[in-house]
């Protein structure tokens, strides 16, 4: 009882907190970048003193998920969208049931220009829409982030985004990524290769080319037997899933996560070129929902392997909603920006029906 309210009230704290920071620093001129570094400073000040305790929840015991040789805590994780290793922290002190890094390219990238990520309303419902263009310090300098004992501790898996603009690209990634891990005693690792790009620059990505996908798997299960994820668009037509579905089928050790932001343009969104620096970005909230759940359920009905359901996920109905259609796990985004104080309270609710 205390717990929950304890987790009500401070999720309570955090939505007004945010829309203030939000209201102060994101509003003129408007880019929620600003916003977010801010946010991103305050909570690694708060994790780095004993303030953190506040946010530290129990995951109850019934709800662990087994996929493989991991084990889940909870069927949440988070997906690939951030890097930060306070923010990782913070959402398995809350209970998140394992974490995924941002994706991570060969070289060094600064992204596209701001501002390039805002909040929308996409037929009335939240959503932010970002064109970062993948930015990231590349493989080299993640390298150095991987043997994180503050984030291992916890024992829950952790996923390893990787992206490129060719094969090859994405092999030299996993390859430099696959050497580290062999030196690290700890064996929740999993790999999540990132076909879906709507928010790169020519919209291009290893979904157009599916022999580059299953000969790049090929060489991936070569040299490891690690989990691997296959990350797709829910631009992605029923035909383009259902054809690297047939390629995952005659893989082992691997899962489809179906669900990435899906592709708008700016101007059906309401913005303009003073605030969103490209003509569109890479819609994620609320919205994509209906479309995750419809994926899940078409996978599911031909499939035997895992599948991760990420897009829209906001409540504890829409995991349920999942779950019971077939997902194993569930990848949130958009709900750990706008209040992760949600992760125990959703914990809490699955507990019970088991």
């Amino acid at each position: 009882m205390f717990n929950n309210l304890r987790s009500k009230f401070l999720s309570l704290q955090f939505r007004i907190i945010r829309r203030s920071v939000i209201t102060i620093l994101a509003s003129f001129p408007k880019d929620l970048e600003r916003a977010i570094i801010f946010g991103d400073a305050l909570n690694h000040f708060l994790m780095s003193t004993p303030l953190k305790y506040l946010f530290k929840f129990a995951v109850p015991k019934n709800i662990e998920v087994k996929m493989f040789d991991l084990k889940f805590a909870s069927p949440l994780i988070s997906a690939s969208f951030k890097d930060d290793v306070s923010s990782l922290f913070q959402w398995q002190l809350l209970g998140i049931g394992g974490i995924t890094y941002k994706t991570v390219l060969k070289d060094p990238s600064k992204g596209n220009n701001r501002p390039r990520i805002q909040e929308v309303r996409h037929n009335g419902r939240y959503g932010i829409l970002n064109s970062l263009g993948l930015p990231t310090k590349g493989v080299k300098k993640f390298k150095k982030l991987i043997n994180n004992k503050k984030l291992i501790n916890f024992g829950r898996p952790i996923g390893i985004s990787i992206g490129g603009n060719n094969v090859q690209d994405y092999y030299d990634v996993f390859n430099e990524i696959h050497c580290t891990l062999e030196n690290i005693d700890f064996n929740q690792f999993f790999y999540e290769l990132n076909i879906s790009c709507p928010n790169t620059s020519d919209g291009k990505c290893l979904s157009d080319n599916l022999e580059g996908l299953e000969s790049l798997l090929l060489k991936m299960r070569a040299k490891t037997s690690r989990p691997i994820f296959i990350k797709v668009s829910p631009d992605s037509s029923r035909e383009e899933i259902i054809k690297i579905c047939d390629i995952l089928e005659k893989m082992s050790f691997v899962a489809i996560n179906l669900g990435n932001s899906k592709y708008m343009t700016a101007k059906s969104l309401g913005l303009n070129s003073d605030n969103f620096s490209k003509d569109g970005g890479g819609l994620s909230g609320e919205t994509l929902f209906d479309n995750t759940l419809e994926m899940v359920k078409l996978v599911s009905s031909k499939y035997k392997f895992p599948i991760i359901a990420t897009g829209g996920i906001s409540n504890l109905s829409n995991v349920e909603e999942v779950l019971n259609s077939g997902a194993t796990i569930v990848g949130m985004a958009t709900l750990l920006v706008s209040d992760p104080l949600k992760i125990p309270q959703i914990n809490k609710e699955l507990s019970k029906n088991d």
